[in-house]
């Protein structure tokens, strides 16, 4: 731990070096080196100490480049990080394909039904699911996870002994219960802007595929979709309204080129990730009972949007959102002029 700890903090030095310097030694080599040509740029003894007390009582562990249990899908992208600090399952998480669920920070609640929703479903086809545990979308993905039971990662930009942002304590529990937190920054290491667009190449690092859900036109996401096609990622987005300032981000991507999302299997099968789930309304299951009860109508009819109003008894708003579910889990399929049947 010492030496990783001191190579992911030392100055003065640029991972490049770092890495070059790794592959030729082993890390304590590295150290050493560093001690004898670059020692001005060395942290101080007491914080280095602070930092590994830190990642024990964390339970924080690292893999460092060079070594054999380095992620091979980080090795190839540019600027790997020279070590990786992580808490969870992390060799679970790599045996496991990968797609990337982000967004927008401030987002709708449009954003947050479709990044549960898509998460659910990745989860369903045996896919883990990569973002990066801020407000809005990202916390929205990882949640869509942990509901359907699944393995999800949260690349941070701080280290893994600091909760940022506060508030998502309990869901970075609740990750660590089958997924994994990962950072390349040490402990002790506070947020700062910088480091989130740092970060970002890792999220798509991770990933065989970047799914984005909203964002505006020069949003922090942006930044992870352009490293995302840097390395060489395929790039989808869910279509938004086209008023909207929040999906100003996802529909010029669209515009350029970009995979369109209507449900999960737009982005597994361009992927080679699809599943035979057997996903009709024979063996899907329904949570809730506005979502039985619809299930229930259109098995006897296709109906108009209308005739499901009076017949399911809900609001508008309701019903719009669990239509919305059920399309994206693919039970359900909306037909020109506000029509639906069973798919």
């Amino acid at each position: 731990m010492n030496s990783a700890i001191l190579l992911s903090s030392w100055e003065k030095v640029s991972r490049e070096d770092l890495r070059r310097l790794l592959r030729n030694h082993t890390p304590d080599e590295s150290v050493e080196i560093l001690k004898r040509e670059i020692r001005s740029g060395m942290p101080g003894a007491e914080e280095t100490e602070l930092r590994v007390k830190s990642a024990s009582a964390k339970c924080i562990k690292t893999v460092i480049y060079g070594n054999d249990d380095y992620p091979d899908v980080l090795i190839n992208i540019p600027d790997p990080p020279v070590v990786l600090f992580y808490k969870g399952d992390l060799e679970k998480f790599l045996t496991m394909p990968a797609i990337a669920v982000i967004g927008s920070r401030r987002c709708t609640t449009y954003g947050k039904k479709v990044a549960r929703t898509l998460a659910r479903d990745f989860v369903r086809s045996g896919v883990a699911v990569v973002s990066g545990l801020a407000r809005g979308i990202d916390g929205e993905a990882h949640r869509g996870v942990i509901e359907a039971d699944g393995v999800t990662m949260a690349v941070l930009g701080n280290g893994l002994d600091v909760c940022y942002p506060p508030e998502h304590d309990r869901l970075s529990e609740n990750i660590l219960r089958k997924g994994v937190l990962v950072s390349e920054y040490p402990p002790g290491t506070e947020p700062a802007r910088y480091r989130f667009p740092e970060r970002n190449r890792l999220i798509s690092g991770f990933s065989r595929g970047v799914v984005v859900v909203e964002a505006g036109r020069k949003s922090g996401t942006m930044i992870t979709v352009s490293t995302a096609l840097d390395q060489g990622k395929d790039v989808f987005a869910v279509p938004g309204e086209v008023t909207r300032a929040l999906s100003m981000g996802t529909n010029m991507l669209l515009r350029d080129g970009a995979g369109v999302v209507i449900t999960a299997a737009d982005v597994l099968e361009p992927l080679g990730l699809a599943r035979d789930q057997g996903s009709s309304a024979e063996t899907f299951e329904p949570d809730n009972d506005t979502a039985r009860a619809i299930l229930e109508h259109l098995s006897i009819e296709m109906l108009h949007f209308n005739q499901l109003l009076r017949q399911v008894g809900v609001g508008t708003a309701v019903l719009q959102s669990e239509l919305l579910s059920l399309e994206m889990a693919g039970v359900v399929a909306q037909h020109p002029g506000k029509f639906y049947s069973l798919s």
